[in-house]
This record gives structure tokens, sequence and C-alpha cells, in this order.
């Protein structure tokens, strides 16, 4: 097939070969010509008429005429201008097709010198975690990872469900039990478990780390209203926030729960439950009212 969609028509040269021609043998050599452009090809003898549209009664007298532009053999017609053009264009185009290629493979070549000659082109951080000692073998096998322990994270926009390695950050919990009142109180272990438990077991519920802070104070001064409401002290400790054990975990240190509750006569564990859905019930109420004042 020819390289180009269109041909080359030289229409002085045209006129004055086809003088002679009639309207009839005008239309099947341009037809001929067209075809031989389009295949790239020489035309077909047994062929011709049909390609030239014309009838078979009446092709006999057009090829006598149209044969002087070809050179005719026992099975083809072959037109030399035609065949020239063809060539030219296919040189022209294998030509620009080779240059692109050595373009390419010039750019291509560039890059892997400069590469070679810059092998440190991105730069590392030797704080970056990435890095590793050579003889580091990591033993973690746990796909399931928990959100980060979040710390100072007022700002933090990532919505998590509560898990059971979740702890409130040391600065950040401090002041939201400030903001509460809660700014001189101390609490259970127990406390701080059952908040974590009854949450856990709603694993649809997610939050950022400043919201789950925020409903663990309204947990624990909503216990701590239940247990003045019945007459219920506390032991006279003070903190500003919840006191960690050694391991790290929220509650009463060193004390545990044989070294005395922060609190007497606390509620029963089943009293707490009830306590902790009867919140989470007023906070899911409290978002429907919102939502009806938006609307």
């Amino acid at each position: 097939m020819a390289a180009l969609p269109y041909m080359q028509l030289y229409v002085a040269d045209y006129l004055a070969d086809t003088a002679h021609l009639t309207t009839e043998e005008h239309g099947a050599y341009l037809l001929l010509l067209f075809s031989y452009w389009q295949t790239g090809k020489p035309l077909r003898i047994d062929r011709l008429s049909t390609v030239a549209r014309v009838s078979n009664e009446r092709w006999p007298s057009v090829a006598e005429t149209l044969v002087e532009f070809f050179n005719a053999s026992a099975t083809h017609w072959t037109h030399f201008r035609v065949e020239a053009d063809l060539e030219a264009v296919n040189s022209k185009s294998t030509k620009a097709s080779a240059a692109g290629k050595a373009s390419a493979k010039a750019r291509f070549e560039k890059k892997q010198r400069e590469a070679n000659a810059n092998p440190a082109n991105v730069e590392t951080s030797v704080d970056d975690p990435l890095q590793r000692n050579g003889n580091h073998t990591d033993t973690d096998t746990d796909t399931d990872i928990p959100p980060p322990l979040a710390q100072d994270a007022f700002d933090s926009r990532t919505k998590f469900s509560m898990h059971e390695n979740w702890q409130p950050g040391d600065k950040t919990f401090a002041a939201v039990l400030t903001l509460n009142g809660l700014a001189n109180q101390v609490f259970e272990q127990d406390q701080f478990l059952e908040f974590k438990s009854f949450w856990i077991a709603s694993p649809d519920d997610h939050r950022t780390q400043a919201k789950w802070e925020h409903a663990l104070a309204q947990h624990l001064k909503r216990n701590l209203r239940n247990d003045q409401a019945a007459g219920r002290t506390t032991n006279g400790h003070q903190g500003a926030e919840l006191p960690r054990n050694p391991q790290g975990q929220v509650g009463r240190g060193s004390e545990g729960r044989n070294g005395g509750s922060s609190r007497q006569g606390s509620l029963s564990a089943p009293d707490r439950v009830r306590a902790a859905i009867a919140e989470r019930d007023a906070a899911a109420g409290v978002a429907g009212q919102a939502v009806d004042q938006n609307g």
C-alpha cells in the first residue's frame, strides 16, 4: 500500500500527455492510476476493466488507447511515473523513520551516560526508617496493624475504630481532662478498660484520636457524677491524666487493684456497662439533633 493517503498529480504534465483522450478514457485512466497508487503495485490485466469501470464490450477499445501510458506484460500493466513517485515516497518515509529511531536512541544513551555519571541522584536521609542494618531480620508477621498510637493528635483527621492497643495521648488527654473539669481527678484502670471494651464491640464506629479522647473524658466524667450522686468520694489522689503502670497501661500504676481504689464503692461492672450504653445512645441522640437542625 502507498505510503501516503494522497498521490502527486502533475496537472500540466497530465493534460499535455492526455489531450487526445475522450471523457470516458480520462475517467478510466485516472481510476487505473488511483488504484495503482493505493495498492502500490502494478495492475493485473484480468482486472483492468473492473478497476476502470468499463464494460467488457467497451474495454478493448479503451485499452487500446490507454496501453500507451503503461508498460504491458503478459500479466500486468506497469506505470513508470507512478513507480518512481512510490519509490521516492517510501524512501523518504524510511529515512524519516530511521532518523526518528536514531534520535530516540541518542536521547536514551544520553540519559544513561548522565545516570552513570551521577549514580547518587536520589538523596537518602540517615534518619530514613527504611534504612536497616544489613543483619536485621524482621520477625514481625502480624499483618493486621492497628492505627498508630497518636500523641498530640488534635489536628489528625484520620478516623479509626477502637482497638485493644489504643491509648490516649499524654499531653492531649491532659488538656481534654482540664477542659472537662477533671484535671484534679485520678481514675481506675477498670474504667478505661470498660470504655475500650465497649467500643471495641462497635467496630463500625470510626473517630479521630481527639474524638476518642473526648469520648473517654465524657465517660469518666459521667462515672464521676454517678459516684457523687450516690455519695461516693475519691481517695484524695490528684492528677491531670490517667496514671500509667510500668508497662505503659493507663490505670493505677504500681498500686494495682489490691492497693486501694480511687473510688470507694464504685458501680458494679453491669452498672458500668449499662452506663456506657446510655452514653452511646445519648451521643447518637445529640448527633441526630444536629442533623435535624442542619436539615
